[in-house]
């Protein structure tokens, strides 16, 4: 049995995870002082709606460039730009067809996973890289050194009432690309900051060519890391997020029962593990509470997987780059990875400015 003081700003808690096969009862209470706390204003209620600091995300948006190499005006890739995509994205996305294909899914849900998205090249060099890195953690392992895969380019990013993660902050002037940090950096400066790819998801969303981006590579280690949704992450503005996903498992999707939503497949196979969502590592997108007194949106006091205000899921998968359209008042965070996970949860988490007028006046035109 343990007593502690709680103290707005300065006391931060957490239950740990339940490492044993055996169920585990908990019972708390609190010893309520006579008068309010002083700095009430810092609890940790407070700080998750509190939106006085703006957004909390990965800071401004970066322009792309003037840079036009012969656009297609036929949401079709020039030349130019199909051979330097060649260089990353499997070929099989880069077709005029598949173009077609994905932006009509796209335009009907608002969102598209794109599963095998680097070509075999790339796979073979992240796979490789994750799997050295990985080779201590998960699997049931539990993870109770919070400085595991902590290094001078790994750092661990908080506060802890909202997130932890390791975020990639830099490249070593004599790296060879071939650790994982250096390789998703790569992909991310190379790739998914270049005019081309901007382009490519122009023809893709229907969105415009993307203002501007930003982004982040992260890795979540299995018992340790997550992010919380919270308000300090409304979205103001429509983006479009952009994120690639690499884990155990082969990519695969996993079968669904239409009328009960349940996976046929029960296997241990590491993608119906991440599919089923039992290990956490999924990203949520639930949109926020509105307030009828002041019309402001607002976001939920905690998460339940039953609520409607849940938007959308998007299961960890391996090579998948999954694009969502988010719109103002949503919030996304990444689900409390368990220790059973098959593996971290390493991505390249890109958001990307764009016009929503010119997308939400296309779909009218076609309801139309």
């Amino acid at each position: 049995m343990a007593y502690f003081v709680v103290r707005a700003g300065i006391s931060f808690h957490s239950v740990q995870e339940v490492f044993g096969d055996r169920p585990r009862l908990s019972i708390q209470g609190w010893y309520h002082a006579h008068d309010t706390p002083t700095d009430i204003k810092d609890a940790t209620l407070s700080r998750l709606k509190s939106t006085a600091k703006g957004e909390d995300t990965e800071g401004s948006f970066y322009s792309f460039g003037n840079e036009n190499n012969g656009v297609s005006p036929d949401f079709d890739l020039s030349k130019v730009d199909r051979e330097f995509l060649l260089k990353y994205i499997n070929e099989s996305y880069l077709s005029k067809d598949s173009i077609d294909e994905i932006r009509e899914r796209f335009e009907e849900d608002s969102s598209v996973q794109l599963r095998k998205f680097l070509n075999k090249e790339w796979t073979k060099k992240l796979e490789k890289a994750i799997r050295v890195e990985d080779s201590s953690i998960g699997n049931g392992k539990p993870a109770l050194d919070h400085q595991i895969g902590v290094s001078r380019n790994w750092k661990i990013v908080g506060p802890a009432h909202k997130q932890r993660f390791l975020e990639f902050s830099e490249v070593d002037v004599n790296d060879k690309i071939s650790s994982s940090g250096s390789l998703l950096w790569h992909i991310q400066n190379k790739l998914f900051q270049s005019p081309p790819f901007g382009r490519f998801l122009k023809f893709i969303t229907s969105l415009g060519m993307p203002l501007g981006h930003r982004g982040r590579i992260r890795r979540f280690r299995p018992g340790l890391d997550y992010t919380v949704a919270h308000y300090g992450i409304l979205t103001r503005e429509a983006v479009l997020d952009a994120t690639l996903c690499f884990c155990a498992g082969n990519g695969e999707q996993c079968l669904v029962e239409k009328e009960t939503g349940e996976l046929v497949d029960d296997s241990n196979d590491a993608d119906v593990i991440w599919a089923s969502g039992d290990c956490g590592g999924f990203e949520c997108y639930v949109e926020a509470d509105d307030d009828d007194n002041d019309g402001k949106a607002k976001a939920a006091d905690e998460y339940n997987d039953e609520d409607d205000s849940e938007l959308l899921s998007v299961s960890a998968s391996n090579n998948t780059l999954s694009l969502v359209y988010r719109d103002p008042g949503t919030m996304r965070f990444v689900k409390y990875l368990g220790c059973q996970a098959p593996s971290s949860r390493w991505d390249i988490a890109m958001e990307y400015e764009v016009e929503c007028d010119d997308y939400n006046s296309s779909l009218d035109g076609e309801s139309d």
